[in-house]
């Protein structure tokens, strides 16, 4: 927390590739700072950290009003069209680290594509990305 009267959300974005993290990113952000576009293949390659602007007047805190900013990490597709899941894996995990280390990981956004049918194996596969990129 900068001073106390902010509060910050740390959230990450996953998924597969082609679902709308970058997207969902966006319009969580209220912005349009991760590259989205429809592809057939991935379009994210690295993570990037955006940050919303100081939102004020959003909650309280013992009586006091507390100004609010998210910082959102959007993150490669997985599996992605062109990078090893081994590179993806390692370079979510390295963001995560350097960007949300003192203050740590608040929320994970797993994004799903509404569609298609869920899929239990390819979700689980997510699902378990999720846990070991965050150990």
């Amino acid at each position: 927390m900068a001073d106390s009267n902010e509060m910050t959300i740390n959230l990450v974005v996953l998924g597969r590739t082609q679902t709308g993290k970058s997207a969902a990113g966006n319009r969580l952000l209220g912005s349009d700072d991760f590259e989205s576009q429809l592809s057939p293949s991935s379009v994210t390659t690295c993570c990037s950290l955006r940050s919303s602007c100081r939102i004020s007047g959003i909650t309280r805190r013992n009586g006091c009003e507390l100004a609010l900013r998210v910082r959102v990490l959007d993150t490669p597709g997985y599996p992605h069209s062109s990078l090893s899941k081994e590179w993806v894996r390692e370079t979510v995990r390295s963001a995560l680290a350097h960007h949300f280390r003192e203050e740590g990981l608040h929320l994970a956004l797993l994004v799903l594509r509404a569609d298609l049918p869920l899929c239990p194996d390819e979700n689980d596969h997510t699902i378990q990305f999720i846990q070991v990129t965050n150990k």
